[in-house]
C-alpha cells in the first residue's frame, strides 16, 4: 500500500474537492493499491468541512481540514497560514508514512517547498495557470511583490517536482517558456473526469424535468456553473435573445450565484429564464431537460491552461454545446464533436450570428447517445484515472 497526500487550498464556495478530485482518487484506488490522504487548507466553516469529511469517508479517503487565516487582512493571513502550514504538512507526512506528496497550485507549493531533505516523491498539480488567472480576473499586478512571491514559489516547485501535471498541452508550453525545454519529460496532461453513471442521457429525466419547469415544445438552453463576466453572461443572453426571435425558447440556469443571475437579468427576459440552485447530485437530472448547453468562457491568456469541467458534464449527458475558442485544449478535443460549435469571441456575435443560429437549428437533429459515446473517451472517471495512473507509474510505485 502506497500513501499519497494531496494538498489543496480552497475557498468556502468551491466544490472541486468532493465533486472532482475525490471521485477520481476513489477510482484510482479501485485500480491500484494507493491510499489517498487529503489536507485541505480552507476558510470554510465547520459545517462545510464536516460535509466534505462525510464524502471522504464514503470514498475511503482520509481527510483533514486546516484553517486559512483571514486576519488582519486576507493577504497577511495567507502568509501566516503558509508559514505554519509547512510544519503541519511535515508532521502529517511523518505520522502517516506518506510516499507521494501532491500539492495543488501555488500556496500548497509554497508550503511543500519549505520541507528540506525530503524522502517522498513529489507530484506538482500545476492546475492550469493560477497566477496568470489572478492577473486576468483578480487585479494582481505583474511585477508586484505578491506576483514575484508566488511566481518564485511556482518556478521552484516546477523544477524540483518529480512530475508535473497540467490540464492542457498549452499550459505545458507556457511553463517550459519559464523554466526551460529541458524539463519537458516531467510534464503530463491529466483530464477532469466525471462519473458517467451520474452524468448520462435519460429520456425519463428529460421528460420529468421539463414537466417540472413547465416547458413543452420550446427549445431549452441550459447553463450550469458560476456566473460573472468571465463566464460570458452577456454573450449567453445575446445568443438566447437572438434565437428567441426565431422560435419559442426558454433558458435554464443552474448556479450557486443566484443573486447575480436575478440582479443582472433584463426585465423582458425574466419570465423566459429559470434560475435554480440545486444539489450537485441533481445537476445531471436538470441538464437532461436542455436542448443545447452553453460552455462559454472569456478566452484570456490564463484560460489556455484550463479544462472546463462543465464541458464533460454536458457531453456525457449527450447535449450539443456552444463552447469558446481559446480555452485550454478544448478546440482539439471538440474537433471530434460535430455537435459542438466553437464561438469566436474576437469577432463577436454579430459577425457570425447566422452561423450560430444555423447550428442551433441543426442541433435539434443530433443523436444524444452518439455524443455521449464519444464523450466517454475524454471525460469519464475511468479515462481521468488512467491519465493520473500514467503519471504515478512513472514514479516507479
Amino acid at each position: 500500500m502506497k500513501n499519497l497526500l494531496f494538498i489543496t487550498w480552497d475557498g468556502p464556495q468551491t466544490s472541486y474537492m468532493e465533486g472532482l478530485f475525490m471521485p477520481i482518487f476513489q477510482k484510482i484506488s479501485e485500480r491500484e493499491n494507493i491510499r489517498f490522504h487529503v489536507m485541505q487548507f480552507t476558510w470554510a466553516d465547520e459545517n462545510r468541512t464536516a460535509s466534505i469529511q462525510k464524502v471522504a469517508e464514503k470514498m475511503g479517503i482520509l481527510y483533514t481540514a486546516e484553517k486559512v487565516y483571514r486576519k488582519p487582512i486576507a493577504s497577511i493571513g495567507s502568509f501566516l497560514t503558509v508559514q505554519s502550514g509547512t510544519k503541519k504538512i511535515k508532521k502529517y507526512i511523518r505520522d502517516h508514512g506518506i510516499d507521494v506528496v501532491m500539492p495543488r497550485s501555488t500556496f500548497p507549493a509554497m508550503m511543500v517547498n519549505g520541507i528540506k531533505n525530503r524522502k517522498f516523491k513529489l507530484v506538482f498539480d500545476a492546475d492550469g495557470l493560477p497566477i496568470e488567472e489572478r492577473i486576468d480576473f483578480a487585479g494582481l499586478k505583474r511585477g508586484s511583490f505578491l506576483y514575484n512571491w508566488m511566481k518564485s514559489a511556482e518556478t521552484q516547485m516546477l523544477k524540483k517536482a518529480d512530475a508535473v501535471i497540467t490540464r492542457s498541452e498549452k499550459a505545458i508550453g507556457i511553463h517550459l517558456e519559464n523554466i526551460g525545454e529541458g524539463y519537458r519529460d516531467k510534464f503530463s496532461v491529466v483530464s477532469n473526469g466525471r462519473d458517467a453513471e451520474k452524468f448520462r442521457f435519460q429520456e425519463e429525466w428529460r421528460s420529468a424535468a421539463r414537466k417540472e419547469l413547465g416547458v413543452g415544445d420550446e427549445f431549452l438552453f441550459v447553463y450550469a456553473g458560476s456566473l460573472g463576466p468571465q463566464y460570458c453572461w452577456e454573450e449567453m443572453l445575446s445568443i438566447f435573445r437572438a434565437y428567441k426571435e426565431k422560435g419559442a425558447s426558454k433558458f435554464l440556469i443552474l448556479t450557486g450565484n443566484f443573486e447575480f443571475a436575478n440582479s443582472h437579468l433584463p426585465e423582458d427576459l425574466k419570465s423566459e429564464v429559470f434560475v435554480k440552485t440545486v444539489a450537485s447530485d441533481e445537476v445531471s437530472y436538470w441538464l437532461n431537460a436542455g436542448d443545447l448547453a452553453f460552455g462559454l468562457r472569456k478566452p484570456t491568456y490564463s484560460m489556455q491552461g484550463v479544462a472546463p469541467i462543465k464541458l464533460g458534464e454536458y457531453l456525457l449527458c449527450g447535449i450539443p454545446v456552444i463552447a469558446s475558442k481559446g480555452i485550454g485544449d478544448s478546440e482539439k478535443i471538440l474537433s471530434d464533436f460535430g455537435e459542438c460549435y466553437l464561438y469566436d469571441h474576437s469577432i463577436g456575435l454579430s459577425a457570425h450570428e447566422k452561423e450560430v443560429l444555423a447550428f442551433i437549428e441543426s442541433s435539434k437533429l443530433v443523436d444524444r447517445n452518439e455524443i455521449r459515446r464519444k464523450a466517454l473517451g475524454y471525460f469519464s472517471l475511468e479515462s481521468s484515472a488512467e491519465s493520473y495512473l500514467r503519471v504515478f507509474s512513472s514514479l516507479v510505485f
